[in-house]
């Protein structure tokens, strides 16, 4: 009988292997070793050198007593959208930059910055408005990436709101991993309301177009096409 179990080991063996997988807790586990665990590190390292390139260039003497706010990067091909990785590269430099003791404001909180269209974070938006006056303290963290085939390319500027001078620059290239090029894929464009016109603001070549004067009597006589008669 011993034997028979013996026998009958390598069989048992085989059989826990393979449900071994199927069991809860006994799954892979992700470690730090883990693909897509390096890669998304990878895009940290990346915001915290992008982060280096705007502050580590001595002297700062021109940066003294300014005050960083963060605004998503966009698409360079169309600055009113944005994707999770320009998102996330902006929530990522209030940190970097606030760990190098370079203050950070929420500006989303108190509306220093407004776009039309309720997008409160585009900075580089066409129709973005960033009011200037009572603002010498604000330097705006903007930038743009460009999403090619293999690669991301991403620029940044800590620009002076009260006139725009680029007070810092960086720049990146990423390599398009998954978690890269998932991040990557910009918003869908905002469609536009239809227009519609109410009947009292169409004009009076549209209200004639629809509604054709009628002859009457008292025109041709305005335009002294009829003789007018006195008396008997």
């Amino acid at each position: 009988m011993i034997e028979v179990a013996m026998h009958n080991l390598p069989r048992l063996f085989l059989l826990c292997a393979l449900l071994l997988p199927l069991l809860p807790g006994c799954g892979p586990t992700r470690t730090a070793n883990d693909p897509s665990y390096v890669d998304a590190v990878e895009v940290k390292l990346k915001c915290r050198e992008l982060a280096d390139q705007m502050l580590a260039t001595t002297p700062n003497d021109a940066l003294q007593g300014f005050v960083a706010m963060p605004a998503s990067f966009v698409d360079q091909n169309n600055t009113s959208l944005s994707s999770p990785l320009g998102r996330l590269i902006a929530e990522s430099l209030f940190y970097e930059f606030n760990q190098r003791g370079f203050p950070t404001r929420e500006y989303r909180l108190t509306g220093r910055i407004s776009v039309q269209g309720g997008r409160d974070d585009l900075a580089l938006a066409a129709n973005q408005i960033v009011p200037t006056k009572g603002q010498k303290w604000a330097a705006l963290v903007v930038g743009t990436y460009y999403v090619d085939k293999d690669a991301t390319f991403v620029n940044a500027r800590l620009v002076r709101a009260s006139d725009g001078l680029v007070l810092r620059a960086g720049q990146l290239v990423l390599v398009n991993t998954p978690i890269v090029a998932r991040m990557g894929k910009s918003d869908p464009a905002p469609v536009a309301a239809p227009v519609v016109k109410s009947a009292a603001v169409t004009t009076r070549a549209e209200r004639r177009a629809l509604y054709p004067p009628l002859h009457s009597p008292a025109e041709s006589i305005s335009s002294g096409s009829i003789a007018i008669k006195q008396g008997k």
